[in-house]
């Protein structure tokens, strides 16, 4: 998240956290925190003494001081002193504590403020503190969902360096040894007796079909081509193989640094387009394709659209051909992007699988290159 997309979230949620409150209402406030700021420094100590008692340490005690209501006494505005309190969840969630502890530091602070005015400023008060327990609670959530997207990131990219390493020893390990066998079956086929060539035979197609397989899987697991190539001519490899195996006219246009982006960006680019080919190449009948892969709207974007016989996209979860849809939809929910698929019967399907530019920094568009088959 950036430096000016953190303030706009703390601004957010200090406008969400203060804004329900009555003109009225935020009229008191201002009353009270005018009468708290002389008591400002006293009731600072007070606070401090006996949040230590309860064995907090300096970090924990500074980050807790910084949501009393006296220090919003030292503010313009309280919807200032709101964003404060944003900033300062990650501050309470480094230093240790909860939005309970907070919540028990704010009971200390109130009863505090009940000795000084018994009988003043209460609905006020307690305005304040509901504000600021929204604000801290609303910015605890967003902190932990972003660990969890985080943790999740990291799980994939081991998930994927995990499916790399098995293809790797499928294709030097096993794969190798089939080739040998591969061999040895064809030498015993020519110097065998005729007798035994017919069973000599049908056992090296055997090997033949276990080859194929098993090189099927190794790029399942991980496509090769992608890490030695890049995207670019990965995906001009599988428009080409496409062309071999649907009657249809192909056109690519891929614009320039696609191959600079990260590994996994990278791969559920590939995938997505994969999986859409595939999908045209079965089911589709079409003519022409489209297949783009370039920057725009603040979004990285990969377009793919045919002229086939499309569908119905409100029972697609119930049709074969659309399964692949929601493992298109989980890659792109791994990189916080979108699917959108638009189709109809009879009218041609296009899919638009848009990532957020802040995946992939530094493109740029001009003098992309189209490819024609």
């Amino acid at each position: 998240m950036t430096m000016r997309t953190s303030r706009a979230c703390c601004r957010s949620m200090a406008e969400d956290s203060f804004g329900w409150l009555t003109p009225g209402a935020k009229r008191h406030i201002l009353e009270f925190l005018r009468a708290v700021a002389p008591a400002a420094d006293d009731l600072d100590g007070e606070l401090a003494v006996r949040l230590r008692s309860c064995g907090l340490d300096e970090g924990q005690l500074a980050a807790l001081l910084g949501i009393t209501p006296w220090a919003a006494a030292n503010g313009r505005r309280v919807e200032l002193f709101l964003q404060r309190v944003g900033r300062s969840g990650r501050m309470l969630a480094e230093a240790g504590l909860r939005p309970e502890d907070a919540a028990a530091a704010l009971d200390e602070c109130e009863a505090l403020l009940i000795r000084r005015f018994p009988d003043r400023f209460q609905p006020a008060r307690e305005q304040l503190r509901r504000a600021v327990l929204f604000t801290l609670y609303r910015a605890f959530y967003e902190l932990r969902e972003r660990d969890v997207r985080r943790l999740e990131a990291l799980a994939r990219r081991a998930e994927a360096e995990e499916r790399r390493r098995i293809g790797r020893e499928l294709h030097d390990e096993a794969g190798q040894s089939l080739l040998l066998l591969r061999l040895q079956l064809e030498m015993l086929e020519r110097e065998a007796p005729e007798a035994l060539r017919p069973q000599l035979g049908e056992a090296q197609a055997s090997a033949e079909t276990i080859i194929a397989e098993l090189r099927r899987i190794v790029a399942a697991l991980s496509p090769a081509l992608l890490e030695k190539l890049g995207l670019t001519a990965a995906i001009r490899h599988l428009a080409a193989r496409f062309r071999h195996t649907a009657p249809a006219d192909v056109r690519v246009r891929i614009g320039p640094g696609v191959d600079a982006l990260p590994m996994e960006v990278q791969e559920v680019m590939y995938r997505v387009a994969q999986e859409g080919l595939q999908n045209i190449a079965k089911h589709a009948h079409a003519t022409r394709v489209n297949l783009s892969l370039e920057a725009a709207d603040m979004c990285i974007r990969l377009r793919l659209g045919d002229n086939g016989a499309g569908f119905d996209t409100e029972s697609a979860g119930s049709q074969t051909m659309c399964f692949g849809l929601a493992g298109m939809r989980q890659r792109a929910d791994w990189l916080g992007g979108t699917l959108a698929v638009r189709s109809a019967p009879g009218k041609g399907t296009v899919l638009i699988l848009q990532v957020p530019a802040t995946v992939g920094m530094g493109w740029n568009v001009k003098n992309s290159n189209i490819d024609r088959g």
